[in-house]
């Protein structure tokens, strides 16, 4: 039994998402359909990258993933199937797999040129489908040696301190940074820290969103070991100002 996902900014309100998994039951009647998200901001890709990549090692291995946040065929961003970690990903090569996979991917597919103007229901559920029906991705299209390259800013080491950003605010307020667990214990050697955070100096980390009061500010690292800055039931990107982008500086000492 198949298990295709759905990651999309089509929302909630038309017919788009319901289309796509018409299409996809008309020719695959018994597959599984998951939602990973379809209120993504529209177009936004750093946030597609950032939920499916926290999402998709959670499903079995072959599990497909369609991508449907900008979509469109052009010379510039052919349709892709990307098969990397034991999943399938499909979608346009507009700098997405670059977001989703730091190297590692094992196998490129170039799909057939489509003028679709609904790629993801007309080309990508299609090729979901005949995925699942066994037929092998090399039969699917071209071989591509590269996907297109979208480089983020990395946090990085400068002296004592680690600079950062916040990359996702998710519904609670939550503001998940681009530090992760394992750059700040490598930098930290056993050191005290101060976080920064606009006016606020944390010197401690949080196990917990309940180790702290309501309302209190806390630093802990997330289920995905990003450093994360919260309000124990408040919202940190409304009351610190951390929306995406926002700096975020450790000292160490």
């Amino acid at each position: 039994m198949a298990i295709i996902t759905l990651t999309t900014d089509f929302g909630l309100k038309d017919h788009y998402l319901s289309s796509v998994k018409g299409a996809i039951l008309t020719q695959l009647p018994d597959a599984v359909i998951v939602d990973i998200s379809n209120v993504i901001e529209k177009y936004h890709l750093p946030d597609t990258a950032f939920i499916l990549k926290n999402a998709f090692a959670n499903f079995p291995k072959g599990t497909i993933h369609i991508i449907g946040v900008k979509a469109n065929y052009t010379k510039e961003t052919p349709h892709l199937i990307v098969f990397a970690q034991g999943h399938y990903f499909i979608g346009a090569d507009n700098g997405i797999f670059s977001l989703l996979f730091e190297g590692g991917i094992d196998k490129i597919i170039a799909l057939p040129q489509s003028d679709s103007v609904f790629p993801t229901r007309d080309v990508f559920a299609k090729a979901a489908c005949d995925l699942a029906k066994g037929i092998q991705i090399e039969e699917l299209g071209v071989k591509k040696d590269s996907v297109t390259q979208m480089i983020p800013f990395n946090a990085a080491p400068a002296g004592d301190m680690i600079r950062g950003l916040v990359i996702y605010v998710d519904v609670f307020g939550n503001s998940v940074t681009n530090i992760s667990k394992r750059l700040f214990e490598q930098t930290s050697k056993g050191r005290g820290f101060i976080i920064e955070v606009g006016k606020h100096q944390i010197e401690k980390i949080s196990k917990s969103y309940s180790d702290v009061p309501n309302g209190e500010i806390l630093v802990l690292f997330n289920s995905s070991d990003n450093l994360e800055i919260a309000v124990n039931q408040g919202n940190a990107d409304r009351l610190l100002a951390l929306q995406v982008n926002a700096s975020i500086l450790v000292q160490f000492v």
